[in-house]
């Protein structure tokens, strides 16, 4: 039987005070919200990394698997850079430990939207220390690229420094993580089967908004065709207000309030219009009357922050809205196909799996898409943040794991119950994937330790999570 040969996760949101994987600080009487306390794992993360070990110690080999980060792993947005990588250290500590180590040294990080940052600074490491210093001056430079190759063995992924010398003080241990972006996949021996990685973002068109605004600016020009020319487009948005924005001092508190108050109207439209008073009272124009100021201010701020709360993990109605199904539609029958045409001779391997995240919402089904051949496996595994008042079933966290022969399976670890004072649903493998590896995980998952540990964990922290968001959507602007 083969072994797990990757696992795959993504959308943990390290650092981030609504993941269930941040520990938080006490809560005090004076109903301030609680903040991250990143020196400690959280019983979540404890138990998280229990029911990983557990599921890894069941292989037979010597050769531990590889680990893939499939974006929004540090939570970079809403979230200081010194607190996340806190929290990520917390996370090695329990998987990595000198000895102990679960995952092979070589780890992969597929940047998401809420660090994407780390591949912009990937991506610049890699044009002066993997470009420059091989040309001769007065040569013609080459533009920086956008996206690394697909398929593992056709180039060298780019060195993660943040998390290689964070790593570096954790004494005894040397992995060593390697930036991929937007797709990582990997191939059998014959070129037939084919599963690929990638975060999923740009099947919203929020963050597609640059190509959005040019077309319609210039509705003559030829749209983007290739996945290089799309993050060309859009990288600059995608870093500056979900990578970058939030850790801008006073101001990225504001904007993580922002996103608090997206879950109760009355307080957003409080904080709308407090937010045009400040700006017209701040920057006024003389010849512009204050009220018809406030009336556009308002406006300009409705539509940018209506745009930011329609994103598909505020949407409970079902594991795709409509915009991310024709989103992921488009990204998998042309950016995604044109790169597997491009980087795997023009041959479109016939067994395909797709895994991504972003959405929080866990499914598993084969469907169908022009360009390919036959069904194609699409699996989502997730997130672990809880960023909605009401319970949403529909979200929900898994492992992904892919063996030696390519087949893929996916471990629910836990959805939201229907009400916080409902015990989530026991951990499983999902029917939706049958295969060996699936048939295989069925006998190690059982209702006891640690699975059972974790699920108490989660329904103890669910609780807490959502009433830390009330606090912090009654917080003023």
């Amino acid at each position: 039987m083969s072994d797990i040969r990757y696992v795959c996760l993504s959308d943990l949101h390290l650092g981030a005070e609504n993941s269930l994987l941040t520990r938080l600080t006490p809560k005090t009487s004076d109903g301030k919200p609680s903040r991250a306390d990143p020196l400690k794992p959280n019983d979540v993360m404890i138990g998280f990394a229990a029911c990983l070990r557990t599921l890894i110690s069941k292989n037979t080999g010597a050769k531990k698997p590889t680990l893939v980060l499939n974006g929004d792993v540090l939570e970079l947005a809403l979230a200081d850079i010194n607190v996340a990588a806190m929290v990520f250290e917390r996370f090695m500590e329990l998987t990595m430990k000198p000895g102990e180590e679960i995952f092979d040294n070589t780890i992969y990080y597929n940047p998401g939207n809420h660090d994407h940052h780390i591949w912009e600074t990937a991506r610049e490491t890699q044009y002066i220390d993997g470009y420059l210093t091989g040309t001769k001056w007065g040569t013609q430079l080459d533009p920086p690229w956008h996206t690394t190759k697909m398929f593992l063995g056709d180039y060298d992924p780019v060195p993660c420094y943040l998390l290689n010398q964070l790593v570096k003080r954790f004494a005894g241990t040397k992995p060593d993580f390697q930036v991929v972006y937007p797709n990582l996949g990997v191939r059998s021996a014959d070129g037939n089967k084919c599963v690929i990685f990638s975060h999923g973002h740009y099947i919203e068109s929020i963050y597609r908004l640059m190509t959005g605004l040019r077309s319609s600016l210039f509705p003559d020009r030829v749209e983007p065709a290739l996945i290089w020319e799309l993050e060309a487009e859009n990288f600059a948005w995608v870093d500056f207000f979900w990578s970058t924005l939030g850790r801008s001092g006073d101001f990225g508190t504001d904007v993580e309030l922002i996103y608090d108050k997206l879950q109760s109207s009355v307080e957003l439209k409080a904080m709308v219009a407090n937010l045009a008073k400040r700006i017209v009272k701040t920057h006024s124009l003389r010849w512009v009357p204050q009220a018809v100021e406030h009336m556009v201010t308002t406006a300009l701020l409705d539509l940018l922050v209506s745009s930011i709360a329609h994103r598909e993990v505020l949407h409970p109605g079902g594991v795709l809205s409509p915009d991310a199904e024709s989103g992921l539609q488009q990204f998998i029958e042309q950016y995604l196909l044109q790169q597997i045409l491009a980087d795997n001779n023009k041959v479109v391997p016939s067994d395909l799996t797709f895994i991504f995240g972003h959405t929080h919402k866990p499914f598993e089904q084969a469907r169908r898409y022009a360009g390919y051949k036959g069904n194609m496996n699409v699996i989502n595994d997730g997130g672990w943040v809880v960023d909605s008042m009401d319970p949403a079933p529909v979200k929900g966290a898994a492992i992904v794991v892919v063996d030696d022969d390519l087949n893929t399976a996916s471990v629910r670890l836990y959805n939201e119950a229907g009400s916080d004072s409902e015990m989530p649903p026991a951990p499983h493998v999902s029917e939706a994937l049958d295969n060996p590896l699936t048939q295989r995980l069925k006998s190690i998952i059982s209702n006891g330790a640690p699975w059972s540990d974790l699920s108490r964990a989660i329904f103890t922290e669910v609780p807490l999570q959502r009433a830390n968001l009330a606090a912090k959507i009654q917080e003023q602007c």
